[in-house]
């Protein structure tokens, strides 16, 4: 297996065992006695816990985009009727309050959320 790699490969390998072999000492020792291939192969079943963490966290993200997605396609913003109505209003809020940062904070996520919240 070592031959048929490709000098970046085999540069790219050697990489990631110098940063792995101050945390996990024993790929030194399964190198030297087994081979690269044995290093190899541990080396995916000792990272596989992590690898499905980090797989559940990627999946709960996509998870959560998919409802804020939802969420910001029924809100009442692209709703024509509720939308001049509301912007209206944001519009008097930012003329009342001289600040578009206190009518973006106060006013603004209530109309983007509008569907959702009610």
């Amino acid at each position: 297996m070592w031959e048929n790699l490709s000098k970046t490969q085999k540069f790219l390998f050697i990489a990631i065992m110098c940063c792995i072999a101050p945390f996990a000492p024993e790929f030194i020792l399964m190198a030297d006695i087994g081979g690269i291939e044995l290093v190899f192969s541990f080396l995916v079943l000792y990272y596989k816990p992590v690898l499905l963490r980090l797989q559940a966290a990627i999946e709960r993200i996509k998870f959560e985009i998919s409802i804020s997605t939802t969420a910001f396609k029924s809100s009442l913003v692209f709703k024509p009727k509720v939308y001049f109505t509301q912007a209206l209003f944001y519009t008097c809020a930012f003329v009342v309050s001289g600040s578009i940062l206190y009518a973006s904070v106060f006013f603004l996520p209530a109309f983007l959320l509008n569907g959702v919240l009610v």
